[in-house]
């Protein structure tokens, strides 16, 4: 027996407080793929500045439009906590009766104003759902909606702001499985970590290995494989929420709380724009700079007992960049996608440029396929990912 994720995400450094929630409850609704008698919830203020008090955390089970099969989350056997910042800690084992197919749910209630500097964060529908609600309705009742009080200016200010599901105090939900239970990992950047795509993947992985797998997103938006987050030359400041460099965080990220099997790496694109679009640089980061991450990448895998697949990096292309910016961002894309069809060291590929770009204009997304951006792919396009995905070749038979 061993413990497994079921549901996990990765929490977010801001370095300052962005949002407040004040008498109100967090619920997080999302489907678990395995059999457990036993759960255990990671409670996390790693990036926080301020402490964290959940006054009362419940977990069940979403039924229609019900929670059933309600039981308290306690900390040494109190209902309430507080984590001072920096740290985490485990509840106490929950005895839960969990099958295949569940969907559950975790509310947690913050009666005094809770200032956040530290979130988990997905884009996506069809997948997870988090809901604020106004006061404590961890019982499982309805309860008027009271958005999270987002007070940071360059998440209001972000034209897909409407799309962010924004949760904070866990990052990880474990079941005690089965040895024969598998666990997959996405790494990435945005277009892992945004959901359109692992949704997708997670739904197909579900169904054809139904009670055997668990999927987990390791992915950070705006991440580089190479460099650290990237400070933007116009107003002068680091955008720490971009975290550490792919190459830095992969282990820690991927491999803590999980012996895992396979991962699937879709990361690079921002290496390739970032120092152009965002630092003013002449050119983007070698190729061979990149391959150079990647084989850092592949190695830790196959230390940590994982196979480790790739996916080529997806166009880009939009009419409002500078017209030297797309030959230099595709002459650096195309080089590293070719050594990745190559299929040199890894233990397998999955081709999203070639599903993705457009035929006539190959830089290009096919329409319909991207939020609006040309850059990330909505939930047409992250379904044509996902639907790429060899899933035996990833899972095995």
């Amino acid at each position: 027996m061993k413990w497994v994720s079921i549901f996990k995400y990765l929490s977010i450094e801001y370095g300052e407080n962005i949002a407040f929630a004040m008498d109100q409850t967090q619920r997080v609704s999302f489907e678990s793929n395995v059999d457990a008698e036993r759960l255990r919830i990671r409670f996390t203020n790693r990036y926080g500045k301020n402490d964290l008090k959940i006054d009362h955390a419940t977990i069940g089970k979403e039924k229609l439009h019900y929670i059933t099969d309600l039981t308290e989350i306690t900390f040494g056997g109190k209902r309430k906590v507080t984590i001072a910042p920096g740290q985490e800690l485990f509840c106490d084992d929950i005895e839960y009766e969990l099958w295949a197919g569940d969907r559950l749910v975790v509310s947690l209630y913050f009666g005094d104003r809770q200032d956040i500097d530290s979130i988990c964060c997905f884009w996506a529908d069809r997948g997870a759902r988090v809901n604020w609600l106004l006061g404590d309705a961890t019982n499982g009742t309805d309860a008027d909606r009271a958005p999270l009080a987002v007070t940071a200016p360059y998440i209001k200010d972000d034209p897909n702001f409407h799309m962010m599901k924004i949760f904070t105090g866990f990052d990880a939900v474990q079941g005690f499985v089965d040895d024969e239970t598998k666990v997959v990992a996405a790494f990435g950047d945005s277009i892992t970590h945004m959901s359109f795509y692992t949704n997708a993947l997670q739904k197909r992985l579900y169904e054809e290995a139904f009670g055997r797998t668990t999927f987990i997103n390791s992915g950070i938006g705006g991440n580089r494989l190479l460099s650290d987050a990237t400070t933007v030359q116009e107003i002068g400041k680091q955008l720490v929420f971009f975290g550490e460099a792919g190459v830095k965080r992969f282990e820690r990220d991927v491999f803590e709380l999980d012996e895992i099997d396979a991962i699937l790496v879709l990361i690079g694109i921002n290496d390739i724009m970032h120092p152009v679009q965002l630092e003013g640089r002449n050119g983007s980061t070698p190729a061979a700079d990149i391959i150079d991450g990647y084989k850092q990448i592949i190695a830790c895998a196959h230390e940590n007992g994982a196979e480790v697949f790739f996916g080529t990096i997806t166009p880009c292309g939009n009419e409002d960049y500078p017209k030297e910016w797309l030959p230099e961002f595709e002459r650096v894309r195309c080089e590293v996608n070719r050594w990745i069809r190559k299929g040199e060291l890894i233990d397998g590929y999955f081709d999203f440029d070639k599903e993705l770009a457009d035929p006539d204009n190959p830089e290009f997304m096919q329409d319909g396929c991207h939020i609006g951006d040309g850059l990330h792919p909505n939930s047409n396009g992250g379904g044509k990912m996902a639907d790429c995905v060899d899933i035996k070749t990833v899972i095995g038979n």
